[in-house]
């Protein structure tokens, strides 16, 4: 059966640029949630957080004159992504922390490359196995293990279902990143906006029962911190990966899982005065050694005129 021709290209210095900022937009999440959540509620920024993504991107969407996504099977897609790729992946990882260090869980997260890149070969046919996109995945989860400490590996197992239930989340964004390149080539900003939208609705109920938003009073840095999260981390962030979808596919996006928590100990250093140890020169070594060879080693061309 034919596919369809790929639009999808090796990425080149812009999209390691693009990677690089994505991973300091996300990375810095890891500073502005653990300052919201002091007198914020978990379920409160994550609610608040899409629900100001999703603004920014549908107001630049309907500023450019992006059409409405029409039709019931892509709407239908959308809610699924919204699902899969927001409020599904927040409530696991939130729940899965509550039993699993948080560096633990970092390097749980960073199974993602790894699913994504086994699930691309099999349900695309424009991103296949190849030897260096193997090598990148271990030498990329080797690192982001070298940062956060082998130590943190002996947590696992003693809370097998907080710790599935993070592994549950990575595989929801793995599926996430398969499923989202395949939209048709509609304006990116309403594209992601309604996703956004889509991923909000189901956690409002559960937000207005669980937190009783009318009953909080968080400070002004956590107000300060769930703007950030909402512009940067949510709305340019989703709206970023979805462009590095669309340009060279989810197994190259997905290598920012490695970066972030590499960016997240950056944010550290600079804000907070966090010295960084050895290891996070390690790990900067071997993420960049797995980029470097997912880039660099390609698989044979195939003649075409061969049988």
């Amino acid at each position: 059966m034919a596919h369809p021709v790929s639009t999808l290209r090796p990425p080149g210095a812009a999209d390691f640029a693009l990677l690089v900022v994505l991973a300091l937009t996300w990375g810095s999440s890891f500073l502005f949630i653990k300052q919201a959540v002091a007198t914020m509620p978990p379920m409160t920024l994550a609610a608040g957080r899409i629900a100001i993504g999703a603004t920014l991107l549908l107001a630049i969407a309907f500023a450019k004159g992006q059409a409405l996504p029409r039709g019931a099977g892509l709407w239908g897609r959308m809610i699924f992504l919204g699902v899969i790729g927001n409020s599904l992946p927040f409530f696991l990882i939130g729940w899965g922390e509550q039993f699993t260090p948080s560096n633990l869980a970092a390097i749980l997260m960073a199974t993602i490359p790894s699913f994504v890149i086994v699930l691309a070969h099999f349900f695309t046919h424009d991103e296949p196995m190849t030897l260096g996109k193997a090598l990148g995945a271990v030498l990329g989860f080797a690192g982001v293990v070298a940062l956060i400490g082998v130590d943190a590996l002996r947590g696992l197992g003693d809370v097998v279902i907080g710790q599935m239930a993070i592994l549950a989340g990575a595989m929801a964004y793995s599926l996430y990143g398969i499923n989202a390149k395949r939209l048709p080539p509609l304006g990116s900003e309403m594209l992601v906006g309604m996703i956004l939208v889509a991923g909000l609705i189901p956690l409002i109920p559960i937000w207005l029962i669980h937190d009783q938003p009318w009953n909080i009073a968080p400070d002004g840095k956590a107000w300060f911190a769930l703007a950030w999260l909402g512009l940067l981390s949510t709305g340019a962030g989703n709206l970023l990966f979805f462009l590095l979808l669309r340009r060279v596919g989810a197994g190259f996006g997905s290598f920012n899982n490695y970066l972030v928590p590499l960016m997240g100990v950056g944010w550290g250093f600079f804000l907070l005065g966090e010295k960084p140890s050895w290891n996070a020169l390690a790990a900067l070594v071997l993420i960049l050694t797995g980029l470097a060879l997912a880039r660099w080693l390609k698989p044979a061309r195939r003649d075409p005129e061969a049988r």
